[in-house]
């Protein structure tokens, strides 16, 4: 396993993503929605790895939804940096599993990955985005400082 580090631009959020793959095989995912659209995205996961997101401030930390509410868009709030789209997988209050993945773009080597694939998911359920992001997604822990 090889741990690829990243974050925000001020170094409020800091990204660990832990793979066993070859960067240059993980295609990352160019979803077509309107905000993913804004900000260029190139998403990152691998399911049988692992992503941990490590926030300074909390209250620096950013957290947007929109849509079908299923996930937070992790970004800093200093420094305007999208960097995760992040989702925890339980009944609010409960002690569950996340899922995650990672800008490319937010990635210290932003250029050792394979070309982005152009997907569109606006047709998903709640259920099966939840699903999709449940397989396809990145096992995923965050730890806020203060």
């Amino acid at each position: 396993m090889a741990d690829h580090k990243g974050g925000c631009h001020c170094g409020n959020i800091a990204v660990t993503f832990t793979t066993d793959k070859d960067p240059a095989t993980i295609v990352p995912r160019a979803c077509q929605c309107s905000f993913c659209r804004k900000h260029a995205t190139r998403a990152l996961s691998d399911n049988a790895g692992h992503i941990h997101l490590q926030v300074k401030d909390a209250g620096l930390l950013g957290r947007y939804r929109f849509g079908l509410k299923v996930g937070d868009y992790v970004f800093c709030k200093s420094c305007g940096v999208y960097v995760s789209a992040y989702m925890e997988d339980g009944a609010p209050g409960e002690d569950g599993r996340a899922w995650a993945n990672v800008m490319a773009n937010a990635m210290d080597e932003r250029d050792i990955w394979a070309p982005a694939e152009p997907i569109e998911y606006g047709v998903e359920t709640e259920d099966g985005k939840r699903e999709r992001r449940r397989h396809k997604w990145t096992p995923a822990s965050m730890t806020i400082e203060g």
